[in-house]
């Protein structure tokens, strides 16, 4: 399978990925992000995702509808 980049402007990507229906962009996070990466976590890698379970419990994170 060839690879392509593609330089597109953040907000054009995000408007994008905001039209598509929740479960083909979870299901296109899964494929791109994690399903490629079978290593181990790091220890700051499993420290960071601590720390953003803490920060989504106490409601500190952004929600998707307000990125923009």
């Amino acid at each position: 399978m060839s690879s392509k980049t593609l330089s597109m402007p953040e907000d054009v990507i995000i408007n994008m990925l905001k039209s598509l229906p929740e479960d083909r962009l979870t299901n296109l996070f899964w494929k791109t992000m994690v399903k490629s990466d079978v290593s181990p976590l790091s220890q700051e890698e499993i420290k960071d995702i601590h720390k953003g379970k803490i920060e989504f419990e106490k409601g500190e994170t952004i929600s998707w509808e307000n990125i923009r």
